[in-house]
């Protein structure tokens, strides 16, 4: 995210040639499939078992069933997902070009697009009226800085992610294993050489064992989705996270529809994560359903006092968050040349 974190990794050397490849094999796969019979299969939802709030998955309605991705760090998971039979899939965003867009089918639920909030219609709109129909945000979770025993940078993260260059933190920082989001994080600190000050802070790219390095004292701040932090804050008070007043990137969670299924979106279970009392329990997990504020606000009655402006942060705060779109081929030229210039 193997964890389901936004992998809005930069595009190696190869990684164009691999795609053209990924495409050419999906397809045939898919196109072998289409051939076979398949009416007698339940339906499958294909994630990470982290990408779905457990509750949430839990509550999925027969005849679907949940199969888990046991490693998306592997290549082309979601690919192998779609060749076993896959209907539907649940990932983050960082995945979503690691697939072509005509192995996915439109979502074709106006009546959940139509309870979108803003910011999940801006984030379609710059994927593209093509990826976009294809696309469901059902959740969203901000990037946060977790501290273990962080009372003494608490004010200074609070303002914006240049704490994270303090000489206190140096080699004691772990943050995901994705350029893209590393060099995003850069851009917000007012700082000469930015990146290649916040890469020279680091312990070690790893956000699938971010909270291993945390917990075990090697690291005294880790980058993670918010969703992801939630059950460690309530359990051990040595933790403390912070989103910064100055804004964070945004972690989707996405559904989108296999080209060869007949299945349509399972827009009740949808609903439901949508509707109370499980709009609650998961907002209180950390993952905010993508609806308007409006629609937000009455769960907070059922969130400890402690973490409700964690969960839902003031508006002013969220509108300063921001989402990473796919990159276009130039743009990505450019970034993994800008990251090979940045080695400390």
């Amino acid at each position: 995210m193997s964890t389901p974190t936004p992998v809005q990794s930069l595009i190696p050397a190869r990684a164009l040639s691999r795609r053209e490849l990924l495409r050419l094999g999906l397809l045939t796969g898919l196109a072998g499939l289409a051939g076979c019979a398949r009416s007698s299969a339940a339906p499958a939802l294909w994630a990470t078992a982290e990408t779905l709030p457990k509750r949430w998955r839990r509550a999925l309605p027969a005849p679907w069933q949940f199969h888990p991705l046991k490693d998306a760090s592997e290549p082309e998971p979601y690919g192998k997902a779609l060749r076993a039979g896959a209907a539907l899939l649940a990932m983050t965003d960082g995945w979503l070009t690691a697939l072509p867009t005509d192995a996915l089918q439109p979502i074709e639920a106006p009546p959940l697009e139509g309870r979108l909030n803003n910011q999940a219609r801006s984030y379609l709109t710059s994927l593209g009226s093509e990826l976009a129909a294809r696309v469901m945000p059902v959740g969203v979770s901000p990037w946060v800085m977790l501290f273990k025993h962080g009372e003494a940078w608490k004010a200074e993260a609070s303002k914006g992610w240049q704490v994270l260059l303090d000489p206190d933190l140096r080699g004691r920082v772990v943050l995901p294993r994705s350029p893209r989001l590393v060099m995003a994080l850069a851009e917000r600190i007012e700082s000469r050489d930015s990146l290649q000050r916040l890469r020279s802070q680091l312990l070690t790219f790893d956000d699938q064992q971010a909270l291993r390095w945390l917990l075990q004292g090697e690291a005294r701040v880790v980058v993670l989705p918010l969703q992801r932090c939630m059950a460690s804050l309530r359990r051990d008070p040595r933790l403390m996270a912070v989103l910064p007043d100055s804004g964070a990137p945004l972690s989707w969670t996405l559904l989108v529809r296999s080209a060869q299924t007949r299945e349509p979106l399972p827009q009740a279970w949808v609903e439901q994560a949508w509707t109370m009392p499980m709009l609650a329990q998961l907002l209180a997990d950390g993952w905010m359903s993508p609806l308007p504020r409006v629609e937000l606000e009455p769960a907070l009655t059922r969130v400890p006092v402690a973490h409700r402006e964690l969960v839902l942060p003031p508006q002013a705060v969220l509108e300063r968050c921001w989402s990473l779109p796919p990159l276009l081929p130039g743009e990505q030229a450019a970034l993994q040349e800008r990251w090979r210039r940045s080695a400390p």
